[in-house]
């Protein structure tokens, strides 16, 4: 696996010949698991800066929590170094700190979420969730 920043912003903006291309990364994508998810509610994944970022939305009432925008990083495959496949990110809560990775594969994001709390706040936590799409605007 190789970490190469993503591309620039914009759909029309030049990919520099060393970045991977994230087009399949981007978009809006749901948890299929609405009623207990184990991640994210949805993740919404853009071009932000000249790379890739991620803002995701976790449970809330009545509106999901949103847990802000922060940079990712996007992977390549060995041997497909011009197509990121895959991301990652960190998200930091202060007493919690979550790291977010994500794979693209036929037509679905499989993201594992791993949660560590600082000073034994809590109990440590890793889960898979799969996430399809979002048809439109969620």
């Amino acid at each position: 696996m190789t970490a190469r920043p993503a591309s620039h912003d914009g759909p029309a903006a030049p990919r520099p010949s060393d970045a991977p291309d994230v087009s399949a990364l981007l978009g809006d994508w749901v948890n299929t698991d609405q009623r207990g998810p184990k991640g994210p509610l949805r993740l919404s994944v853009t071009r932000h800066d000249g790379g890739l970022a991620v803002r995701a939305f976790g449970t809330g009432s009545p509106q999901p929590r949103d847990w802000g925008e922060v940079p990712a990083v996007a992977y390549s495959a060995p041997g497909t170094p011009s197509v990121a496949w895959a991301f990652s990110a960190l998200y930091d809560f202060g007493s919690l700190r979550t790291v977010v990775c994500a794979y693209h594969k036929t037509g679905i994001l499989v993201v594992t979420t791993s949660s560590v709390f600082r000073r034994g706040g809590g109990v440590d936590h890793w889960a898979r969730s799969f996430y399809h799409r979002a048809k439109g605007r969620v």
